[in-house]
């Protein structure tokens, strides 16, 4: 039997259910999906957090992939990507190289590009001499 993953990433390693409560900071490796309620701080080097439209996320989030549909307070780091759903409500900073927000959906704090992110955009600066049409024949 062939299990489907949800956006080709699979974060069935550890679920917070529905109805539980954490407090705490949360350490895992793989993946961690969240419909219920978690204060405190989520931390994986290259995990995948899923926050569910049930849960109520107030922490701060470091992690390799974000994928929120539910609400989420507090700065989010990740090394890889943010998705936030339409059905989602997050209010915190964001740092990552790469951000989907769909329409719909409430985010109110600052978002910032990430180190690696920031050098691509380094790369493609005009130099002296050089013009934009140079550059972007370049980064192809």
């Amino acid at each position: 039997m062939k299990l489907v993953k949800e956006s080709g990433v699979d974060t069935a390693s550890g679920l917070i259910g529905k109805g539980v409560e954490v407090t705490g900071d949360i350490l895992f490796t793989d993946g961690l999906r969240v419909e219920g309620r978690v204060n405190g701080s989520l931390v994986s080097e290259k995990g995948t957090l899923v926050v569910e439209e049930s849960a109520r996320v107030e922490a701060r989030v470091d992690v390799g992939v974000c994928l929120i549909s539910g609400i989420l307070e507090g700065n989010v780091k990740a090394k890889s990507r943010v998705e936030i759903r339409r059905t989602s409500r997050v209010r915190g900073d964001i740092i990552t190289p790469v951000l989907l927000v769909e329409e719909g959906s409430v985010l109110n704090g600052n978002v910032g590009m990430s180190a690696e992110a920031a050098g691509r955009l380094i790369d493609a600066t005009p130099r002296q001499g050089e013009d934009e049409e140079s550059i972007l024949v370049k980064g192809a």
